[in-house]
């Protein structure tokens, strides 16, 4: 009764439509500025609450952002409400919260966590299993409870959480000039756009500062802290610094703020100033252009020992070089992003075949499957000995690419996105599978030099570990197996994890661009493609499913 009441004391109000996917931001600072479209109403305390109802009419009253989070400070002593910190982060949460008194008068919040989102807006799923215990101490102010400690930030259940925050995709440049987005969540609100250029400037996060660029020249900032809309456009005007980029760093502007403010509702374009004079766009130069990577479409697979397409449904041989690909006897497959050279995984190591020839890439023992980048080195992984990469030219040159956070684990696979710029690994845990992900770093030309010392982990599933392929740039999917079944679990950087129901006997699975391209292979040599919440046959008889990238 007391949760049903709590609840009812919040009724939401302002109702608008809220985009599901769009630029990226600076998530959880700042969160008193700026209206939220939609707004919960909530109740302050009531004379004579309990400990406890003081304290879940706190949690539920902090949904309302409004007034700096005036109702949520009523259920706090007056000194903690000048030092309590509603944006340092937001816990996600299933909703479940049980509350236990404890001796020394205080109280804990038993809160089953399902995600983090930290003050910029990076989202981490939180290992399921043990729950995230949140202390509360009490006093009393005139005769009532009020809180006088607890952990600063918010609590919020799935539904509330996306119904105020959004993902977002803030632009970057890696080297080579590719496009690579940040997931990054933000409320929902109309300061959004100043939000996200405003995360701009700062630059991509820790984890990727080495790894990806921002054309901005350092030092610049926002004349009058706001990005406001006129007539559907955003209207940035920044510092004087601006006037200090290249003309490459200006395109490299101009596509970051294009593509991070293209889904924001309000906006339809920007004009871009420095300190109030316009600054009027060149021609396109697609020598200096950062470019987005070419959409994956068509499955390839081998078949009765021919190498093609499934196209509409129906097998196309390929030409060339890949007519060749069965010859090898592969186990495994990976077309580089051109499709113009093939990686090929056997007995004897991992080979190159291309038009050109045939190149020995790796001879090792137990070796995982290959993978291009988008400049096409062929990476190799032993799983015996993961903490060093291997990348190797056509020409058959090696560089040694150390990846510490492998060290002590055995990959079942391991896979580069598609811009190059992250790798991901799946490896078998206590509980069954996870998948970290740490950023390449590279040269101006695009050589891997390191990838980050650390990785974060971006899910968990149920299930030991079978496959793994990155899903565009941003997202992944998971294969696993209990018993027979093979369950396909779909993650990503800065989302929460989902189920996309199993396939008998699954052992092989490629990615896309979309979740519509990905495929899964079963043991039978059924290949199945996606279809609402699950998986329907689409072509039989398939001997091998091979990757893009």
């Amino acid at each position: 009764m007391l949760a049903a009441a709590a609840a009812a004391s919040l009724a939401l109000t302002s109702c608008t439509a809220i985009p599901s996917s769009g630029p990226v931001q600076v998530g959880a600072q700042d969160l008193q500025q700026a209206e939220q479209p939609v707004q919960f109403n909530a109740a302050g305390p009531a004379s004579g609450s309990s400990q406890e109802d003081v304290v879940r009419g706190f949690v539920l009253a902090a949904v309302s952002s409004a007034d700096d989070y005036g109702t949520a400070r009523e259920f706090l002593s007056p000194d903690y409400a000048k030092q309590w910190d509603p944006s340092s982060n937001v816990l996600v949460d299933d909703g479940s919260r049980p509350y236990t008194e404890n001796d020394d008068g205080s109280g804990t919040l038993e809160i089953s966590a399902l995600a983090t989102v930290d003050a910029e807006g990076f989202m981490l799923p939180v290992e399921p299993g043990a729950s995230t215990e949140l202390r509360f101490e009490l006093e009393r102010v005139g005769g009532e409870w009020r809180i006088s400690s607890a952990p600063n930030g918010i609590i919020l259940d799935t539904t509330t959480f996306t119904t105020i925050w959004a993902p977002h995709q803030l632009y970057f440049v890696g080297p080579g000039g590719i496009m690579v987005p940040e997931t990054r969540w933000f409320m929902t609100r109309s300061a959004l756009p100043t939000e996200i250029v405003s995360a701009l400037l700062e630059g991509p996060g820790e984890r990727m500062s080495g790894v990806l660029h921002s054309g901005f020249p350092s030092g610049t900032t926002l004349v009058m802290n706001s990005v406001p809309i006129e007539n559907g456009r955003a209207q940035v005007d920044l510092s004087g610094n601006l006037l200090e980029a290249g003309t490459t760093a200006m395109a490299e502007i101009r596509q970051q703020l294009r593509l991070s403010l293209q889904t924001v509702q309000s906006v339809n374009g920007y004009d871009l100033s420095a300190e109030g004079t316009q600054i009027r766009s060149e021609a396109r130069n697609d020598a200096v252009e950062p470019r987005l990577l070419n959409d994956v479409t068509d499955p390839a697979v081998l078949v009765d020992e021919q190498f093609g397409a499934i196209v509409a449904g129906q097998f196309v041989a390929a030409p060339g070089f890949a007519t060749s690909l069965s010859d090898y006897e592969p186990s495994a497959i990976t077309l580089n992003p051109e499709g113009d050279a093939a990686a090929i995984l056997n007995a004897q190591g991992v080979t190159r075949v291309d038009a050109l020839g045939v190149v020995p890439i790796d001879e090792r023992d137990g070796l995982l499957d290959p993978m291009f980048d988008a400049f096409d080195f062929i990476w190799t992984v032993q799983a015996s000995a993961p903490q060093t990469l291997r990348a190797t030219t056509r020409e058959g040159s090696v560089i040694e690419i150390a990846a510490p956070w492998l060290a002590g684990r055995t990959p079942v696979a391991v896979r580069l996105s598609p811009d190059g710029m992250r790798i991901a690994a799946l490896v078998r845990d206590e509980q069954g599978s996870q998948v970290l992900v740490a950023g390449v770093e590279r040269d101006a030309e695009g050589l891997p030099v390191r990838t980050t010392d650390e990785a974060d982990v971006h899910l968990w599933t149920s299930g030991a570990p079978v496959d793994l392929d990155w899903v565009g740039q941003t997202r992944f999917a998971v294969l696993s197996k209990a018993d027979s079944t093979s369950r396909v679990t779909i993650g990503g950087i800065g989302l929460i994890s989902a189920e996309q129901g199993a396939v008998q006997g699954g052992v092989q699975l490629a990615g896309g661009s979309a979740r519509s391209q990905l495929r899964v292979l079963s043991s039978k040599g059924d290949l199945y493609a996606s279809q609402g919440s699950g998986w329907q046959r689409a072509v039989t008889g398939i001997e091998l499913l091979a990757k893009h990238g």
